[in-house]
């Protein structure tokens, strides 16, 4: 098992050896608790930023969409999905740093 498979179920609670698995169901919800408290977090604060108008869907994805016809105006959808992606790089870099921290926190609550 590799060294990092082996942290994360380190951190998870579970250890495996000896022909045995043993679980800290404790550690494992703490672990979990903290995960999703995290995403809770991120999730409220990418809500806010779209509610506050920071996040302009209506008129900047490119779409537009009436009775009679669908219209798609490509340059303005690539502008969104580039912006969208730029937007998702920042909330997933967030979380990494999310759980690195509640990791290191359980980390030191363990020792």
């Amino acid at each position: 098992m590799s060294e990092q498979n082996s942290d994360l179920l380190k951190k998870l609670g579970i250890d495996i050896g000896d022909g045995k698995i043993n679980i800290d169901m404790n550690q494992t919800k703490d672990f979990f608790n903290s995960l999703k408290d995290t995403f809770e977090g991120a999730a409220q604060n990418l809500q806010k930023d779209i509610s506050d108008g920071k996040v302009d869907m209506a008129e900047n994805i490119g779409i537009k969409i009436d009775k009679e016809n669908i219209n798609i105006d490509l340059n303005k959808t690539k502008d969104f999905m580039t912006s969208l992606s730029k937007m998702f790089e920042g909330f997933l870099g967030e979380v990494d740093k999310s759980v690195n921290q509640v990791t290191k926190e359980l980390d030191d609550k363990n020792k």
